[in-house]
């Protein structure tokens, strides 16, 4: 009788504490307007398919325009959430692309061709719970080639 007390107690407690957690909630990654230094409002020569395909299964992450699925509003899911985007961001983020300068704007898409070229990015994880960011081995390679032939053309420049 003690123990079975005891665990309801504890499962009372853990549910409680669930409660509480979800009034601890990150900032959301949303910005609403259109960014004069995203990569597509000034660079409008990329292909229908790259920009397609680039919004559908990096932007999320690589920008300022995250689209939340339900379960982000779940904490500790949205921490964590909160955590990849805030760490993706740090290191690519589409919607500050002309703040970049060249030199690091063709690192940056020599980067977007290896992952996409070893299949790292999107993670796998990410991919199952988004089938739009499944990308099948033709969409990779045009969006590798085309991110080799923009770092090219800025090379060149």
């Amino acid at each position: 009788m003690i123990m079975r007390s005891k665990h309801l107690v504890i499962l009372i407690v853990m549910v409680l504490v669930f409660m509480a957690i979800q009034f601890i909630r990150p900032e959301r990654n949303m910005e609403s307007f259109q960014n004069r230094n995203e990569l597509f409002f000034r660079y409008k020569e990329a292909p229908q398919l790259v920009r397609v395909q680039l919004l559908n299964a990096c932007y999320n992450c690589h920008s300022n325009k995250t689209a939340y699925p339900w379960y982000a509003s779940v904490a500790p899911v949205s921490w964590m959430i909160n955590a990849n985007i805030t760490k993706a961001k740090s290191e690519l983020n589409f919607s500050e692309w002309f703040l970049y300068d060249e030199q690091e704007q063709v690192k940056l898409l020599l980067e977007i061709a290896e992952v996409l070229d070893n299949k790292s990015m999107p993670p796998k994880p990410y991919q199952w719970l988004h089938r739009e960011a499944n990308l099948s081995d033709v969409e990779r390679k045009k969006i590798s080639d085309w991110a080799k032939e923009y770092s090219n053309a800025l090379g060149s420049n």
